[in-house]
């Protein structure tokens, strides 16, 4: 945040644009001086600066943060790179989770096609919302995977959560990613099915008590609750 502190400064709304890594998006920025290289810098010049983005590939995940500054509110958004199935992710997350809705979708146009590479008219983004945080399915071909360097943790209240959670995401996913609570979706999203009172085990003091119920996470797959107390407690 420090580093975009004073752009900021005194501006009512001001959206950062997305890393550059993102090779399908043609859109325009205002306000922005778009080089190769990143974050970009404010121009000196207060005209409408219009310039498409420096376009190259990156083999990473891509993740794009966007900052509003209204009244102080930050607003974080998580965008996830697909091949094609950007609106079949949507619908099923939003299928799994309560409160989840998607929320719009943009269509690929026959603009920069020679960039992209994607049948104009077929889905670029979906926009959705799991309960409150954000979220965006990206369509950009096969160039970029997923892996678990990234992963979503759902914190789980009792067993029924965690066996409900487990169910729905690990269906039609790759069963040897199975591993302490860690699943990959059918997406190879990665997810953490996790049961609070676990964390509460973890942290505490009974040092022994902790490191019994750690073992005991690490030779599960599906977390169990009565098999991590009874390890904790030592029976």
């Amino acid at each position: 945040m420090d580093l975009f502190h004073e752009s900021l400064v005194g501006s009512a709304s001001l959206e950062v644009p997305p890393c550059p890594g993102w090779r399908c998006c043609l859109r325009t920025w205002r306000g922005w001086s778009l080089l190769p290289s990143w974050p970009p810098t404010r121009t000196s010049r207060l005209e409408p600066f219009n310039k498409p983005l420096h376009l190259f590939h990156t083999s990473l995940l891509v993740c794009r943060m966007s900052l509003t500054t209204h009244a102080g509110n930050l607003t974080l958004t998580t965008v996830l790179w697909f091949d094609n199935q950007a609106e079949e992710a949507a619908k099923f997350y939003t299928s799994v989770f309560p409160n989840s809705k998607i929320l719009r979708s943009q269509r690929y146009s026959e603009a920069g096609q020679e960039v992209h590479g994607q049948e104009p008219g077929s889905i670029l983004f979906v926009e959705f919302d799991i309960d409150g945080h954000r979220f965006s399915g990206l369509n950009g071909g096969p160039h970029v995977t997923f892996n678990h360097a990234v992963s979503f943790m759902i914190d789980c209240a009792d067993q029924k959560e965690v066996d409900y959670y487990w169910g729905k995401l690990s269906e039609g996913g790759d069963v040897t990613k199975q591993e302490c609570g860690w699943l990959a979706d059918k997406f190879g999203v990665s997810w953490q099915v996790v049961p609070k009172r676990l964390k509460e085990m973890l942290v505490s003091e009974d040092v022994a008590a902790a490191g019994r119920a750690s073992v005991a996470m690490m030779g599960m797959k599906k977390l169990d609750i009565e098999g991590l107390e009874k390890a904790f407690k030592g029976e």
